[in-house]
């Protein structure tokens, strides 16, 4: 082979290892968001229990029937008698426990007048044994399970069968016929703290549900025509008698919701490799959501850090309450979904998107320290408006949606601090809790001298897929930004009258 030729055939090999080294940087640098949103719930699920449901959907008797196998290894620290589940669809039984039967929202919630859903037990095993599980309250929202003498680090299997009752309800748990939600609907163990487990009552303000993070595999079974949403991706597959059957795992979740419908149309957009789908009456309505949802994703992630999921959905439920979070899956009310309604949709999103991050990734005491996710939700979303809109935008909106609940007389006894059975309405815990409560990050801000972003980000890396409490809220914040914030938080949270 002549010079020339070695020469020509190494020059061809030189440009294409070029080549194909250009294409594999560009394969990771398209890929890398991606790996990093699914990693980061994923390098988590080791070390957590897994529930596994197998649930079957019977539109016609508005019921959905449900089998919970849960391994549960007791890391308590403690030795246990009992496990104890919450079962928050039961409270629908009754008007007198129904969350969505205030006077507040019942029109609202029950436009045809009150309709009963609840929860009907069928039997409970505990390794095997049939136990004797009896509801402690009578909204029967807390399910005591016997397991005898389960010592720390030991591990046993609970197999639970019931069937819930859909309410004809515009609310977490309900459906209007066309729309089925099932927020906080499946049984999930409740949270052992402080050598007890948590029994707190489900209570109509608020976001009364405490959960911890765990790895859910689900399979539901549904008439065909119908479309599942969820915290995770479905796949679906038709069974031999023409009914769907859907497949999902989530990780690392601190619940799993989902909802059904045979309407919806659907829109969808891709960011940092996170795939975002919204569901709604009709495709611009759609495609409005998942654009707003999309934005909002891509800003909390550069600000606060990767998303925890490879995907997010929206979906169109009847709901008048605005819009619900759960890990992965947004619920957003039918009314906001107008296009007359845009910019409120887009606050909305911009508002729960930020709760993948502040109750999603870190969890917070929802009953007593509501603020902890809600006034750092609508930071974020004035964050998300200022980075959009300007700066002139940025201040319309902390006048109105800060600055004005600060002035705003408040006949209650409460605080942005107080738990959320001390609030009268619902009225007054989102003038309290959002508009005043997001007054303490604002003035962090201030105080830290514009570093909330960056230490927010911190602290969602040091409590991911935690629960972090208001002491360590304050010590955090306090260690790293050298100052002592405890009298700035007491001003902000405990401090009745401004």
């Amino acid at each position: 082979m002549s010079k020339r030729s070695i020469i020509r055939k190494r020059t061809v090999c030189f440009f294409a290892c070029a080549a194909l080294l250009l294409v594999g940087v560009l394969l990771a640098w398209i890929l890398w968001p991606r790996a990093a949103a699914q990693t980061r719930a994923q390098a988590y699920r080791d070390g957590l229990d897994t529930y596994r449901y197998d649930l079957v959907f019977r539109p016609e008797q508005s019921t959905l029937a449900v089998t919970l196998t849960l391994d549960y290894t007791n890391r308590t620290g403690d030795t246990l008698q009992e496990l104890v589940l919450r079962t928050w669809a039961g409270a629908y039984a009754d008007e007198e426990t129904s969350p969505a039967a205030i006077e507040e929202v019942y029109d609202a919630c029950y436009p045809n007048g009150f309709s009963p859903g609840g929860i009907r037990l069928e039997g409970v095993w505990w390794n095997d044994q049939v136990v004797q599980a009896s509801f402690a309250d009578a909204a029967q929202t807390v399910l005591h399970v016997p397991v005898g003498s389960l010592a720390p680090g030991v591990s046993g299997r609970l197999l639970l069968r019931c069937e819930l009752t859909v309410p004809r309800c515009a609310h977490r748990f309900g459906t209007d016929g066309a729309v089925w939600q099932f927020g906080n609907a499946l049984p999930i163990l409740s949270v052992w703290e402080n050598g007890a487990w948590r029994t707190d009552a489900y209570c109509a303000v608020g976001d009364p549900f405490i959960s911890d993070c765990s790895n859910y595999e689900v399979t539901l079974v549904a008439p065909a025509g119908y479309v599942c949403v969820a915290s995770a991706k479905p796949s679906v597959k038709t069974m031999a008698d023409g009914r769907m059957r859907y497949t999902m795992q989530g990780d690392a979740m601190r619940d799993f919701a989902f909802a059904l419908s045979a309407s919806w149309q659907t829109a969808q957009k891709s960011v940092n490799g996170v795939t975002v789908t919204a569901h709604a009456g009709d495709q611009k309505a759609a495609g409005r959501a998942a654009g707003y949802a999309a934005e909002a994703l891509k800003t909390y992630a550069r600000l606060y850090g990767a998303y925890a999921y490879d995907q997010l959905t929206v979906c169109e439920v009847d709901f008048p309450l605005g819009g619900m979070e759960y890990p992965g899956l947004i619920f957003i009310g039918r009314d906001w979904m107008a296009e007359s309604q845009a910019d409120s949709l887009e606050l909305m999103l911009a508002h729960e998107t930020a709760h993948q991050w502040f109750y999603a990734l870190v969890g917070s005491d929802q009953v007593t320290d509501a603020w902890q996710d809600e006034a750092l939700c609508e930071y974020a979303m004035l964050r998300y408006a200022r980075e959009k809109y300007g700066a002139n935008a940025y201040e319309n909106l902390r006048i109105l949606r800060v600055d004005a609940p600060m002035r705003e007389k408040i006949n209650q006894t409460v605080t942005p601090g107080s738990p959320i059975y001390y609030f009268g309405s619902l009225q007054t815990y989102a003038t309290v809790v959002y508009g005043r409560g997001a007054a303490l990050p604002l003035a962090l801000d201030e105080m830290t001298g514009g570093q909330m972003d960056k230490l927010l980000r911190e602290y969602c890396d040091a409590f991911a897929f935690k629960r972090a409490s208001r002491a360590d809220f304050e010590q955090f914040f306090t260690d790293r930004s050298g100052l002592d914030i405890t009298p700035l938080m007491r001003d902000y949270l405990d401090t009745y009258g401004y």
